[in-house]
């Protein structure tokens, strides 16, 4: 292992946000110790949707928020900051402007990471810091550009994919309407089970982790609605300390009834209720469709949520082999059969 001590810092530039984290990576090598997680909702891929461009506007928003990310680290001790760009600058027309200008104006040095790659830090992420396991793991990843499907045992990658179904692009293509219709959350499910079929993982896989920011919203409103209007509890389930309840994993059955709440009602409705961003709040039909189709092909009963993803997986192969990171994610190989 490529021993590291002190905190490691990754930036994340995606489609819907500019993810921060600054962390040490405990001495096991298999998990984090957060010391900073920082978000911004910048959109890049509404723009890149509907013009193929970065917008003037949304660039140096993202800019702005890389810059204060960075400082931020450098504020946390964190000398080594990894920058990671996925789909939505990567189809970008200007995505290398953003990365030549994010080094020149931010001191930020940003990879920008192939489909595989993403995968394979996805899955890294996602899986920190679970016990290891004989049977398979699963790990999705929706982001606003597209969404990653890892099949793994502990850290060796069996089978990966990268597909263009990213919550903000099934929106701007399938799902206009506020609230959305049954009818095209219908055609987002039907787009993503044929999508599927050219590719089909390995099967079957002993339980399915979800990543990302529509993942975790849905989560959290459902811990805001379900405990009073469905109240059928989940043995992951916690109580917090007001009472409410902490969803983890997110069921058939309660993703179909978020499904129905979203369609009820408009976002701003969905913003101003249930306190979710605006803009995530327009994302969460398309979300909804995507997940529930991905787990009926997975023969997933249920999604295990988790606030981890790429971010995580990169400080976790930069800590185990170094400058080679990349070049690790690229093969899939893992690094120990006793971490997961």
């Amino acid at each position: 292992m490529h021993t590291i001590t002190k905190p490691l810092a990754a930036i994340d530039v995606g489609s819907n946000t500019i993810h921060l984290i600054v962390a040490r990576i405990t001495h096991d090598g298999n998990d984090v110790d957060y010391i900073a997680d920082e978000l911004e909702l910048v959109r890049l891929g509404a723009d890149v949707s509907a013009s193929g461009t970065i917008g003037p506007e949304r660039m140096a928003r993202a800019l702005a928020v890389i810059r204060a990310q960075a400082e931020v680290a450098h504020a946390h001790h964190a000398d080594t900051i990894l920058g990671i760009a996925t789909e939505g600058v990567r189809i970008a027309s200007n995505g290398q402007e953003l990365i030549k200008r994010a080094q020149a104006e931010a001191g930020v040095h940003i990879e920008m990471i192939s489909g595989d790659q993403e995968a394979s830090l996805t899955y890294w992420g996602g899986t920190s810091g679970l016990r290891s396991i004989r049977e398979q793991r699963a790990v999705l990843d929706l982001g606003g550009g597209s969404l990653e499907i890892v099949v793994g045992t502990n850290s060796r990658i069996h089978w990966r994919t990268s597909l263009p179904l990213g919550s903000g692009v099934m929106h701007s293509r399938y799902a206009v309407s506020d609230p959305n219709t049954p009818a095209e959350l219908d055609t987002i499910e039907q787009v993503v089970r044929e999508t599927l079929l050219l590719d089909i993982p390995p099967l079957p896989v002993r339980e399915a982790i979800a990543c990302g920011g529509t993942a975790t919203t849905l989560a959290a409103l459902a811990g805001r609605v379900l405990q009073d209007v469905h109240p059928t509890a989940h043995p992951g389930d916690k109580l917090t300390s007001n009472g409410t309840r902490r969803i983890r994993y997110l069921t058939r059955e309660r993703m179909e009834w978020l499904r129905a709440l979203i369609q009820s009602q408009s976002a701003a409705d969905l913003s101003r209720r249930y306190d979710i961003d605006p803009n995530r709040a327009l994302l969460l039909g398309a979300g909804v469709a995507v997940l529930i189709a991905t787990m009926e092909q997975l023969g997933a009963d249920s999604l295990r949520i988790r606030k981890r993803g790429i971010r995580e997986g990169a400080l976790l192969a930069y800590t185990h082999v170094g400058e080679r990171w990349l070049e690790d994610a690229t093969r899939g190989e893992g690094w120990s059969s006793s971490t997961g």
